[in-house]
């Protein structure tokens, strides 16, 4: 072919359109760019993709109204997952959409709804302030969500301080980035090791301390509680305080009925190790036996070699001391003895059936 022709043609190819040749143009082709976190405002009745991206190209009006199915209700204080696949379906079998033209960026998304306080906070920010918020997630805001999950708290009921020269540090952008963390300990501060990977580079590896308060309710003293007094109440009240998680606080629910190891004054929080459950056989006493094998019961009295507490095996002999076997505290003065519990046992030199005719 002449050599002027064959540069005619070519000047013609470059004058056509990129879908012609097999490729969309740049012109045509919608960007969608996902965020990993999203928190909706609480009056917000559907999800929308425009919610999710920013959205850029000749197809971003129809896009940023697309209603998404999310599986669940989105609620505040905990984190749906939003996965890439299923946006993927979701667009693709939307009819008035070209999916051929979409680009998609970025990979699964976190959503959550915003509490009545936090939307009032965020209602005092501007517009702008609110879509660099969402768009672009740093790791302070991958750390608080780690902190929720871990101690299986809530926003609201949680208090997260950082310290001030951490502030750079936890300014760090993670939006398509992997954010890798290590639980090195709990005591007062939370304790952390943080690596941000962005694809194969390291861009942040460091230790990070921080105080985490989670609201718990406690039981207080309201007045003095002598040793070995059950607790009860009439002389305790239930609060709620903000406490370290580690902090060994007596569960309110559990803790009326059990005895004060030592004296506690008023308006002290009753901790674990200041509280045991009540002795329910004392030693020497006569208790009611009851002996189940199978379906068969067989009920006599006892005397308890031994104290013990709801739950313990103790020693035990019949009345008239010739024989000893070991039976669990099942309640003040009664215990039980089951045949397949290796715990409760006749000792070798009784014979179960023999304890069926003890007085």
């Amino acid at each position: 072919m002449h050599t002027r022709t064959i540069h005619i043609l070519l000047a013609l190819l470059m004058l056509l359109p990129a879908h012609v040749l097999g490729g969309e143009s740049p012109d045509l082709v919608t960007q969608v760019r996902l965020r990993s976190t999203v928190r909706l405002p609480i009056e917000h009745t559907q999800v929308t993709l425009g919610d999710l991206a920013k959205i850029e190209g000749p197809q971003a009006s129809i896009l940023q109204g697309l209603v998404i199915n999310c599986g669940k209700p989105i609620e505040s204080g905990t984190w749906s997952t939003l996965t890439l696949e299923s946006l993927r379906e979701q667009l693709k079998a939307a009819p008035e959409i070209n999916f051929g033209a979409i680009i998609m960026l970025g990979g699964d998304t976190e959503l959550t709804r915003l509490s009545d306080r936090q939307l009032q906070h965020k209602q005092t920010q501007t517009i702008a302030t609110q879509a660099d918020a969402v768009a672009s997630p740093t790791l302070r805001d991958y750390i608080e969500r780690w902190v929720y999950k871990r101690l299986q708290t809530t926003p609201q009921g949680t208090r997260i301080t950082f310290n001030e020269r951490d502030r750079s540090m936890l300014d760090t952008p993670t939006a398509g980035r992997v954010v890798e963390i290590r639980e090195l300990g709990r005591s007062d501060l939370m304790a952390l090791n943080i690596v941000i990977y962005e694809r194969e580079r390291i861009v942040l590896e460091r230790a990070i301390r921080f105080q985490a308060l989670v609201e718990r309710p406690v039981l207080v003293s309201t007045a003095q509680i002598k040793r070995d007094t059950p607790i009860s109440t009439e002389s305790t009240r239930v609060e709620t305080r903000w406490l370290a998680p580690t902090e060994p606080v007596a569960d309110p629910t559990k803790s009326i009925g059990q005895v004060a190891v030592s004296t506690i004054d008023p308006g002290s929080v009753l901790i674990s190790s200041m509280l045991e459950a009540p002795i329910l056989i004392e030693r020497g006493q006569i208790v009611s036996a009851r002996s189940l094998a199978g379906s068969v019961s067989v009920s006599l009295m006892v005397r308890a070699k031994q104290s013990g507490r709801l739950g313990e095996i103790i020693e035990l002999e019949s009345r008239d001391r010739k024989q000893k076997f070991s039976a669990r505290v099942a309640g003040p003065g009664r215990v039980v003895m089951m045949h397949n519990d290796q715990q409760t046992r006749a000792t070798p030199s009784t014979s179960t059936s023999s304890l069926y005719g003890s007085p």
